[in-house]
């Protein structure tokens, strides 16, 4: 039975037509587990806790920084240094305060995901990286545990709920039947890389939590492989239905997933010779970029986006480095970085010096 006070808290919830005690109870006594205390985890876990779902679990090994929390709205700047998961349990028993919080400041692996999901009605995946996305895939579909999935980047967010495997229906839906493979992980760049509105993390977030809610509670319209694409600038969503792949097997045990920063023998080799002073480097990102992490290394500092405005600031900065320089180019994850050194690599020849990307950027090595 729900405690009193939460009756009385979520009561006028409970007069919505189709929407009474029994669809409440349901909620309280679910189990979600979300990954990542993060900008979508955060308004995900304070949506949820205050529409009355009754257990949450949370996983994250992180700790709350500055520039997270333009997003992140379970955190202020009192908050920084702290654990997530400890500073988002707090939050949430303040907005019920009979809720069951589990925080579990650790990640996620191959090793310990399929107990986590024991006794779990819902996971809902709030995570950054290709690798923890496909994990989680994986391992709700060889637990047939329904998945809430989303992303978001720049102006646009995604989600959809796959199910599949154990106990899913036999046209059931998962991830992999959308993305059969996981994507190389300099193939997209991340929200250190392309930016991301803080708003629309909360939007995207929330439209999570409103599908979560739904399927938790039996009421409305939830299919999974429905896929929703929301962009913030035009306001507008856009809908597809993924349909399951006959021709696909479905996961049964857990594989290997690499991580976007793994490094590679050449990156680690370059960043050696780059904190010894051996090499030169040059910054392309944005002097805002800067002030939030860099390098423990002396060198220069050539924003693209002055590149942008003056196309000869290439050949005045590369003018300043000595015939024979191997130059290390970095930026916030590799990408721009790699594409300035095949943009204006064949200039840096013609100067007698040559240019080298660093991989993974200053996220894999700080």
């Amino acid at each position: 039975m729900l405690p009193e006070r939460e009756l009385k808290r979520t009561a006028r919830q409970m007069n919505l037509r189709g929407f009474g005690p029994e669809q409440q109870q349901r909620l309280y006594d679910a189990h979600v587990l979300v990954i990542g205390a993060g900008g979508l985890g955060c308004p995900i876990m304070q949506t949820l806790a205050a529409t009355g779902v009754g257990r949450i679990t949370v996983w994250d090994d992180d700790t709350v920084d500055l520039t997270n929390i333009h997003r992140q709205i379970l955190f202020g700047a009192s908050d920084v240094g702290r654990s997530k998961v400890d500073v988002a349990a707090e939050r949430l028993r303040a907005l019920q305060p009979d809720i069951q919080v589990t925080a579990v400041n650790d990640r996620l692996s191959p090793d310990n995901f399929i107990e986590a999901l024991e006794g779990i009605d819902l996971v809902i995946d709030g995570s950054d990286t290709f690798a923890t996305k496909f994990l989680a895939a994986d391992a709700a579909e060889v637990t047939g545990t329904p998945l809430l999935w989303g992303s978001v980047l720049r102006y646009r967010g995604d989600i959809a709920l796959w199910h599949s495997g154990p106990g899913a229906p036999a046209d059931g839906v998962g991830l992999r039947d959308l993305y059969p493979t996981q994507p190389d992980a300099d193939s997209v760049p991340d929200c250190a890389t392309a930016g991301v509105l803080g708003v629309t993390t909360s939007v995207v977030g929330s439209l999570m939590s409103t599908e979560a809610v739904k399927f938790l509670a039996g009421i409305g319209e939830v299919q999974a492989g429905r896929l929703h694409m929301y962009d913030a600038l035009s306001a507008t969503m856009r809908r597809f239905t993924v349909t399951r792949d006959p021709a696909r097997e479905l996961a049964t045990h857990l594989g290997t997933y690499t991580e976007a920063c793994s490094a590679s023998t050449e990156g680690q080799s370059l960043f050696d010779a780059l904190t010894a002073h051996h090499l030169p480097s040059l910054d392309v990102r944005e002097p805002h970029e800067k002030a939030i992490a860099d390098l423990p290394v002396p060198g220069m500092n050539l924003p693209l986006s002055e590149v942008e405005r003056d196309p000869e600031a290439v050949s005045r900065a590369l003018a300043q480095f000595s015939p024979g320089d191997e130059v290390v180019v970095y930026c916030a994850g590799g990408v721009r970085s790699e594409g300035f050194v095949d943009r204006h690599g064949a200039l840096a020849e013609t100067l007698g010096i040559s240019l080298k990307s660093l991989p993974g950027g200053v996220q894999r090595w700080t």
